[in-house]
């Protein structure tokens, strides 16, 4: 895995959840945590909070795991 590419994942997607970058680059959360971690030390992506993921019945209820609660979004800077 190369942060660059979690990098242009969030920049196209815009935000995405743990639970879906890990399924997507096939690594465990505990490590992309950890990549993504670089990313929030430099400034460059933060966690949503309250965020919720899609599910079944999409009312917030707060049933999801917690790793498809964490959503990470880039942050875009001005050009």
């Amino acid at each position: 895995m190369i942060l660059s590419e979690i990098k242009e994942y969030l920049q196209s997607q815009k935000q995405a959840s743990l639970k879906d970058m890990a399924t997507k680059f096939d690594v465990s959360e505990s490590a992309l945590q950890e990549m993504l971690a670089h990313w929030e030390r430099k400034g460059r992506i933060f966690r949503l909070e309250n965020a919720h993921c899609s599910n079944p019945c999409n009312q917030g209820c707060s049933s999801c795991p917690l790793q498809c609660l964490m959503i990470y979004q880039w942050k875009e800077t001005g050009k």
